[in-house]
Order: structure tokens, then C-alpha cells, then sequence
């Protein structure tokens, strides 16, 4: 079974291993490294899509993509900018997503 850019293994012989702190601990680390990356990706896809789609936006999504640390909101502005007809509401959307703007 893979899971993002590590495989999990599910073994009897690693059950005992699963139980222990420092497994745990590891655990905890690549989960978040494994989101960090998916964000960042993510990111880098909105990015894209601007600067394919509203090139004259692509300084304001710059700047305001970092500051987007909840996948599910760099879902929705994806959809809403791949979605957008008009620069106008491409620009809306990046201006609602904006921590200042909230």
C-alpha cells in the first residue's frame, strides 16, 4: 500500500515496533514533511494555473499564496481560480484569500 511518497509496511514482525515512542515520534515527522510537501506542491499548481491563466496576477498570488497553510483552502482557491472566466474574479478570489483581506 503506498501513502504519499513513502510506503508503509504492514508486517506482523513490525507490530511490536508500531507500539514504541520513537516510532511514534518518526511517524509524526514524516507525516508532517509529507503534508509540508503536498502544500507546497499545491501551491506551486495555483502558481501555475496564474500565471497560465491571469499573468498580470501572478505578483499578487505571489505574495499571497505563502501565507496558505490549510490544504483545504488551497483547494478551494484552486478551483475558484481555475473556475474564474475574468481576471476580475480571479482576482476577487486571491483577495478573499488573503490574510489582510480576512
Amino acid at each position: 500500500m503506498e501513502r504519499g511518497i513513502y510506503k508503509i509496511v504492514h508486517t506482523p514482525k513490525y507490530n511490536i515496533l508500531r507500539e514504541t515512542w520513537i516510532y511514534q515520534e518518526i511517524k509524526q515527522e514524516v507525516v508532517a514533511e509529507e503534508h509540508e510537501y503536498f502544500l507546497e506542491t499545491q501551491r506551486q499548481l495555483l502558481l501555475e494555473i496564474v500565471e497560465a491563466r491571469f499573468p498580470r496576477l501572478l505578483s499578487l498570488a505571489t505574495s499571497i499564496v505563502p501565507s496558505i497553510t490549510e490544504i483545504s483552502a488551497l483547494h478551494s482557491l484552486i478551483l475558484c481560480i481555475s473556475k474564474a472566466r475574468l481576471e476580475k474574479e480571479a482576482r476577487q478570489s486571491l483577495s478573499n484569500a488573503s490574510p489582510t483581506e480576512s
